[in-house]
């Protein structure tokens, strides 16, 4: 943040991000995406909404929009199993006692308690009469505090037990007409039947002062503060008291009471005055940004100055900037400063990019949006200069004056501005039009531009050269103007200079010629007004896009249609055709795609798809080498063109298998003897991978018993290839290791995919593999998920008592012999060590026992273990 340069970035999908979590205790970096998974794991349909780390780094929940907890393991790298329960988005989740239990909100209004040992939800808070976005713990997990999309914070006191039945008694401090009817209180006595671990009660509501929905809540790493996010620039900031401070504050609070009893001659009960819920939480100021607020965090250190309390944190704002931002707390009289210190708003727009336009030396690159424009170098990709001023506002269009020494821009007011790119400064405006300008045209023989308007009209201009002083610099005159019919939404000439087409509101395009503007011919047939329009190089054929999702290709001779693209699944926002005689061209939608079309044999050539928002506008160099795209998703995205042949009949193929695999993954499993009701199930969702990697192992069974069959034949028969590929030991090997091949995260998933008849001859080679002590562990693994999935069929199946037979003798075999080994192994470690820290007279591995956590620690003992690892004979 100090030098606002980007230290590294993290691409691993094209898929939008929705969340991010760092783990606290190990070096982990947590990604949700909108697909519906975090990295390496893929458990949700849809996107990822929250992400939570257990206190020991090793398992960590995910919860998505469609209403699923999942929780995984990270060291097996696979699911452990999902949670049912919510109908609506899960929006937040907190491991707590020990990661025995998960705390869960949803947009559904409820707080669930889950157990990860039993899998199931034993309690549910249901206070709550809207959308609950976030929560925060606070006092050693006593106390909840929740923030919806009221302009109040419910806090709630937890009690937690040791596991002794009690009688659910939910307590409240408001009465029972507003808390609901009768039947509500019975289903929610029936929900937490099972609960034999807390108890809650509403202790009441904090006001706030941000407006709409509360959307986080972050809390201090001291929990002593606490600040609430809303839809607002305002973040309201709360102190959390401890169990002394609510002492004192009820005490306090007790003897005014008391004291205005004894005025108006009425008594005061300590339990009234201990229902004030500003005894646990209460406001003590307010920390404003200049935009709204989308997210923020806190850094763990604090600064101590006396009584006050320095906090650093972080804001991600609309505006797509980050603020710096230090929060000082006076403690005794709960003052809050709050300074921005620094922020990063130097490396891009702050607003939509509407415009771009690239120099005609194609070593600039200008971008225009809200009320500044950008220039960038195209070799570093960095932003080189900014221009701006207070009296222009609203750019939707931009243009280097031939000779890329000044930029043309026009505003959705009307004005034309000139900026000198060697002066940075804005040398002349011009009020040129009524309405909105859309375009800004050089024309073809660069002595003047054009600009069209929603005003109706086409505006040509010629470049002046005038004297300021001791200087030169170019100004503007209008030359003529061109009536339309209607509103114009761009324009193009074509590269002869003989026409010019304009695309109207009125849902056509007309064709003008330059020298003369009489009107030519009209190119009608969009149903809806048309956005974009460009010509070939040839000045043969030219392309229109409009709001109908449509892409049309027109002849300028007859001012025919030659064809029609449904091109998008909205509508179409730029046009651009690629230099050269190939006659191809670009189009742009509000799907966030990119398509490249040939206009003369009307086939679809590539598409692509990594911008995840509406693209607004297209730019490409003279040569067409490199292209430019600018979008709703706050990026300008640069493509070059590769010289790898791109073939249409692959590129469909490729298209068609996207298809069927999404219809196989959208289909559902159905686990053998599992009620689809269940609140717990799989955790794995089925993915394109997991369906490959169950091909792989029926393609494996399938070699197996192949090669049984042509063996009895042919003693001398040559394996089959990929048993070599693998370098298997035999045909049960073979199998296993095809079935460890599988991404550790889609195991489970690949398993359930695969047929009944090829069960038995899987769990025959797991057994014989884990005589062998051949990846033991992991057999064991395959053996009891598939025994469980297919419990109900093997236990009415006679074939199966044989192979369960095998499995008996075979399996204890070799896990005994692996575990006598294990045991040897690490008797003779710690007979080492013995010896070692005799003769050293150190203690090893001090730090583990103390619970010490010092990284040099860590780092001594990470050398001891590879010491002694090094060193020892081990018994293998």
């Amino acid at each position: 943040m100090r030098t606002t340069e980007k230290v590294n970035e993290i691409i691993e999908s094209t898929k939008p991000i929705t969340c991010v979590r760092q783990c606290e205790n190990k070096p982990l970096l947590a990604i949700g995406y909108a697909d519906g998974s975090p990295i390496m794991f893929s458990g949700h349909k849809k996107s990822v909404n929250c992400i939570e780390f257990s206190s020991d780094g090793l398992l960590f929940a995910t919860g998505g929009k469609d209403g699923v907890i999942v929780l995984w393991d990270i060291l097996a790298e696979r699911g452990m199993f999902r949670l049912h329960g919510h109908k609506e988005s899960v929006t937040q989740m907190k491991f707590v006692r020990g990661d025995r239990f998960i705390i869960s909100t949803s947009k559904d209004s409820l707080i669930k308690f889950w157990s990860i040992a039993s899998q199931s939800c034993f309690y549910t808070v249901m206070d709550s009469r809207n959308e609950i976005y976030s929560m925060s713990l606070h006092r050693d997990e006593s106390i909840l505090v929740a923030a919806t999309a009221e302009l109040e914070l419910l806090v709630f006191e937890l009690h937690w037990r040791n596991g002794e039945i009690f009688e659910q008694e939910v307590k409240t401090e408001e009465p029972s007409a507003k808390r609901g009817t009768e039947d509500e209180k019975d289903v929610e006595s029936l929900a937490n039947m099972a609960n034999r671990y807390i108890s809650t009660t509403l202790r009441g509501r904090v006001i706030r002062q941000s407006k709409g929905r509360a959307l986080q809540l972050v809390a201090t790493h001291d929990d002593r503060f606490l600040v609430c996010v809303g839809a607002d620039k305002v973040a309201d900031v709360y102190r959390v008291f401890s169990e002394a401070e609510s002492a004192k504050r009820l005490t306090k609070k007790l003897k005014s009471a008391k004291r205005k009893a004894t005025s108006d001659s009425s008594t005061v009960s300590e339990g009234d005055v201990a229902k004030d819920v500003t005894i646990l939480v209460t406001r003590i100021g307010e920390m404003a940004l200049p935009h709204k607020i989308k997210w923020i965090d806190v850094v763990k250190s604090v600064k101590t100055d006396g009584s006050n309390l320095i906090y650093k944190w972080y804001a991600l704002l609309t505006d797509n900037t980050v603020h710096w931002v230090k929060m000082n707390i006076e403690t005794t009289s709960n003052a809050v400063e709050c300074d921005s210190v620094g922020n990063l708003d130097k490396l891009g727009h702050r607003e939509d990019v509407r415009a771009l336009c690239v120099s005609s030396s194609s070593s600039l690159l200008a971008s225009g949006g809200g009320s500044e424009v950008i220039v960038w170098s195209t070799h570093s990709l960095r932003s080189s200069l900014t221009l701006t001023d207070n009296d222009v506002k609203d750019i939707v269009a931009v243009n280097f004056v031939p000779g890329d020494n000044y930029i043309l821009t026009g505003g959705k007011n009307g004005e034309i501005g000139v900026f000198e790119l060697s002066s940075a400064e804005l040398v002349e405006t011009r009020k040129a039009h009524t309405g909105a300008i859309w375009t800004i045209q050089n024309n073809p023989d660069n002595e003047g531009f054009i600009t069209a308007s929603a005003d109706k009209t086409v505006k040509f201009w010629s470049f002046v050269l005038i004297t300021e002083g001791s200087r030169k610099r170019i100004s503007i005159r209008e030359q003529k103007v061109l009536e339309l019919p209607d509103e114009a939404l761009a324009a193009s000439f074509s590269p002869d200079g003989k026409f010019l087409v304009v695309a109207l509101l009125n849902n056509t395009c007309s064709v003008y010629f330059v020298d003369t503007l009489k009107f030519f011919v009209s190119l009608y047939g969009h149903s809806l007004p048309v956005t974009c329009v460009d010509i070939a190089p040839t000045s043969k054929l030219c392309v229109t896009g409009s709001v109908d999702k449509s892409v049309k290709v027109w002849g300028l001779d007859f001012g025919d249609c030659h064809k029609s693209f449904h091109a998008h699944d909205d509508a179409v926002t730029s046009v651009l055709f690629c230099p050269g005689e190939e006659q191809l061209f670009w189009s742009a939608g509000k799907d966030g795609k990119i398509k490249q079309w040939d206009a003369v044999k009307f086939i679809l050539v590539q598409s692509l798809d990594r911008h995840t928002s509406d693209i607004r506008c297209l730019a490409q160099f003279s040569n067409g080498s490199v292209m430019f795209s600018a979008s709703h998703d706050k990026s300008i995205r640069c493509w070059e063109k590769t010289d790898e042949m791109v073939i249409v009949e692959e590129r469909e193929e490729m298209e068609r298998e996207e298809e069927y695999e999404k219809k196989l993954i959208d289909e559902e499993d159905v686990v053998a003897g599992e009620n689809a009701d269940n609140e717990a199930g799989v955790a794995s969702s089925r993915t394109s991978s997991s369906v490959v990697s169950a091909e792989n192992i029926i393609q494996a069974v399938d070699i197996v018993r192949n090669e049984k069959v042509q063996r009895e034949e042919d003693p001398n028969h040559e394996p089959h290839p990929l048993i070599g590929a693998y370098s298997s030991k035999s045909l049960d090997h073979f199998i296993v290791d095809v079935i460890a091949k599988c991404r550790a995260s889609d195991l489970d998933r690949a398993l359930l995919l695969l047929p009944l008849n090829y069960i038995a001859d899987i769990l025959l080679a797991i057994a014989s593999c884990t005589q062998q002590k051949y990846k033991a562990e992991f057999c064991t693994h395959v053996a009891l998920y598939l025994t469980r999935v297919h419990l109900s069929h093997i236990i009415a199946s006679s074939e199966y008592v044989t192979i369960f037979e095998q499995m008996k003798a075979k399996m204890p075999e070799g896990i005994e012999k692996l575990r006598d080994v294990t045991g040897t192994n690490l008797a003779a470690l710690r007979l080492l060590a013995a010896e070692m820290e005799d003769r050293e007279q150190v203690k090893m591995f001090a730090q583990i026992e103390l619970g010490d956590e010092k990284s040099t620690k860590k780092k001594k003992g990470r050398k001891a273990v590879l010491k002694t690892l090094g060193n020892a004979n081990l018994h293998l």
